[in-house]
């Protein structure tokens, strides 16, 4: 890796970091050369504006995060694995933060940025879409496979995840206690065990259905 793509990583780096910590107004540019030990001329010789680097920042995040749901998801076999993988990553958001500044980055960005800097809040609203559409797969995977009852919302149980986790999350940082998370964790397990995984449904089902005769 040459020296200019080196110290250009490094400012995406640290600035994700600080974006994530103050968000976009709160990080000065002085922030970023104070982190960096960079001069504005330093910085400046790789981005044009502090517009330019929160939004290399953003995909820096953003790219980390999904990597991290590959990563766990890579080594599930079962579409129910890979769902409560999918909980369990975003989870584990609240107990160990994917940057410094806690919480989600995606939605950190996506509340920071509405109705003060169009052009993020457009990056978080298409990495919100992505991330919901990269669930919405797996469940789609298991119905096909007949894993999943086949009259499942694929978009709707997205929703419940990211809404329900991202939530617990923010309640968890406010509160400084991690058992929203859990709670919420356990929850959405359980409603996938119950609701979702096919075999379950229908002992389910079968057990509260009125004998007859």
């Amino acid at each position: 890796m040459g020296k200019g793509l080196a110290t250009k990583e490094k400012i995406i780096r640290k600035s994700a970091e600080l974006f994530n910590i103050f968000g976009y107004h709160g990080c000065a540019l002085s922030d970023i050369m104070a982190a960096t030990k960079l001069q504005k001329g330093g910085i400046y010789n790789h981005f044009r504006n502090k517009d330019e680097i929160a939004l290399e920042a953003f995909d820096y995040n953003f790219n980390r995060m999904i990597k991290r749901f590959r990563k766990r998801l890579d080594r599930d076999r079962t579409a129910s694995e890979k769902l409560n993988s999918v909980i369990e990553v975003f989870a584990s958001l609240g107990e160990d933060p994917l940057v410094k500044g806690g919480g989600c980055p995606i939605f950190n960005t996506a509340v920071d940025s509405t109705n003060t800097h169009p052009e993020l809040t457009k990056k978080a609203k298409e990495g919100i879409k992505t991330l919901k559409r990269y669930i919405e797969i797996k469940i789609e995977e298991g119905i096909k496979v007949k894993e999943f009852v086949n009259t499942t919302n694929p978009e709707e149980i997205s929703t419940l995840i990211i809404s329900s986790l991202e939530g617990a999350i923010i309640m968890s940082r406010v509160n400084q206690d991690l058992n929203y998370v859990a709670v919420t964790e356990n929850f959405l397990k359980k409603y996938i065990e119950d609701h979702v995984i096919e075999n379950n449904y229908k002992t389910k089902v079968g057990d509260t259905k009125q004998p007859t005769g």
